[in-house]
């Protein structure tokens, strides 16, 4: 499975037209957005002449987008068959984050045949792609995440996927007490999904660090994980973690955890960079990722 995102649609699909000096170009349904991405800083931008008729641009000092044309506010894109709205946020995200399309394709394609009964957990879940995705293959969800707005999005985002009455758990609340809790419950999940942020506050106040705290809440997680078969992924998109600290944890965890054979891990685990691929074929970096799927011989 190609992990870069590359659609061809410049009309209902999305689509990256060019990046450079710390901006993108992007076409979401047809409507052109100018924003920031700090992964372009080193860049150049090599169609210069289609940032010209922009149709809305964000301005992260200001925190303020400005739209050349009205934004409808029925604008959807839709992505490895999930509908999801696009709206303008105050910190110069829409709603979606199309990198992970891989990943929402993965969770649908290797999603257990009997999806009635696996469940899923999403955490720093945001509008819910990835709920949606499992949802979509019958799996129970429990969808967390720490902002109020998100939790509300998701679920008009499971209505317009006609999962308006799917056992999908809506959940504000701090994913790593959340996971502490599901732990001392003794609770069990086929699929767990994480793209924890680089730095950010719990509902609390309490700071996160994803240096610092996310491999207690991998330990957590491991726990959560069903040993008769499981998927794990997790993102991340900071610089103090990559994709092989992540794979070097969990390789000396999972056998203890789970009872993993650590001769098999290798074949388990599928790990890479997720890009975005513009008109020039050129590709923007959005991150890391990591999947592990296990299925138990022991039956």
């Amino acid at each position: 499975m190609s992990n870069t995102v590359n659609e061809r649609s410049h009309g209902p699909g999305y689509r990256l037209l060019d990046f450079g000096q710390g901006r993108k170009l992007e076409s979401f349904g047809g409507r052109l957005l100018d924003r920031p991405c700090p992964a372009a800083d080193d860049r150049r931008k090599q169609r210069p002449d289609l940032w010209k008729d922009v149709d809305s641009r964000f301005d992260p000092q200001r925190r303020r987008w400005t739209h050349h044309t009205a934004w409808s506010d029925d604008l959807q894109v839709e992505f490895a068959g999930i509908r999801m709205p696009i709206a303008p946020t105050p910190f110069g995200h829409v709603g979606v984050f199309p990198e992970q399309l891989p990943n929402w394709r993965w969770l649908r394609e290797t999603a257990p045949k009997a999806g009635g009964q696996a469940s899923g957990l999403n955490l720093f879940a945001y509008t819910g792609a990835s709920s949606i995705a499992m949802a979509l293959e019958g799996m129970k969800v429990a969808h967390v995440d720490a902002a109020k707005p998100n939790v509300a999005s998701a679920r008009t985002v499971a209505g317009l996927n006609g999962l308006a009455e799917h056992p999908i758990r809506y959940l504000v609340d701090d994913a790593a007490k959340f996971v502490a809790r599901e732990v001392r419950r003794g609770n069990r999940y086929h699929t767990i999904v994480m793209d924890p942020p680089a730095y950010g506050h719990g509902p609390s106040g309490k700071a996160w660090r994803l240096e610092r705290d996310l491999w207690p809440l991998v330990d957590d997680c491991l726990s959560l994980l069903s040993p008769s078969g499981f998927r794990l992924l997790i993102t991340g998109h900071s610089p103090q973690v990559a994709a092989s600290d992540v794979v070097d944890y969990l390789r000396a965890t999972l056998s203890e955890k789970l009872a993993v054979p650590v001769r098999q891990f290798d074949s388990l685990v599928d790990q890479g960079r997720l890009t975005l691929n513009d008109l020039g074929n050129r590709k923007l970096d959005a991150g890391f990722f990591v999947r592990v799927t296990f299925q138990s011989n022991v039956a």
